[in-house]
């Protein structure tokens, strides 16, 4: 996946002072539990495994996990004050993951994994737009456990935040947001940093990493 992806279309050079500096010191990081565990069907009457034998796993266990996810209709953040539609878009013609045309929408990478799937559901959304804050305005506000929660037709999921970081955009390791991971995974997207005249976007993006929380 390209650098490209990661630019998000749209991002505007409104109130940039201010971007900039609630952005500037954000990050933190909490050591992650799996929030649920599930066991293959042939191992589902063994509590305690043997020591005496050790199968041969010629196998991924993970393989016969399936995890169908959910088709995301709208977000909500209690602890900021965030609720939102989401919108399913992909990229754009340019290669750039696509954005809402509002600041009041939200916009799922629909050519990645959905939430609850295991790998990483990316959501994107505006920090501001030409009227001033937009939805993500107070993402850096969000703190280690705070709950996002997710609407879909299949069902309602709740994810825990446990990390935040400001990146630039030449330093993005963009397998790693976009990419698969053993267990299901949130992130929100949204500018930070400086405005780029150049560019045409704000030098950095806001992540903001989520687990799935026990059912």
């Amino acid at each position: 996946m390209l650098l490209a992806v990661f630019v998000l279309a749209g991002c505007s050079n409104t109130v940039e002072d201010e971007v900039s500096v609630r952005s500037a010191e954000v990050g933190f990081e909490v050591k992650a539990q799996p929030a649920w565990s599930e066991k293959p069907a042939a191992q589902s009457e063994q509590t305690t495994p043997s020591v005496q034998s050790k199968p041969k796993q010629t196998t991924n266990p993970f393989d016969d996990l399936k995890r169908p996810g959910i088709s995301p209709h709208t977000l909500s953040i209690p602890s900021i004050g965030v609720e939102a539609e989401v919108l399913h878009l992909g990229m754009t013609e340019t290669g750039e993951m696509a954005v809402p045309d509002n600041g009041d929408e939200l916009s799922w990478f629909s050519e990645g994994y959905l939430p609850g799937q295991r790998g990483r559901a990316v959501i994107a959304g505006h920090v501001d737009d030409l009227d001033g804050p937009a939805v993500f305005w107070d993402l850096t506000e969000l703190e280690p456990g705070d709950e996002i929660l997710m609407a879909g037709d299949e069902g309602d999921l709740r994810f825990t935040v446990r990390a935040m970081e400001s990146v630039p955009l030449d330093l993005a390791d963009i397998e790693s947001v976009f990419g698969y991971q053993s267990s299901p995974e949130l992130v929100l997207i949204t500018c930070s940093g400086t405005y780029d005249f150049d560019r045409g976007t704000r030098e950095e993006r806001l992540l903001v990493y989520a687990t799935l929380s026990e059912e």
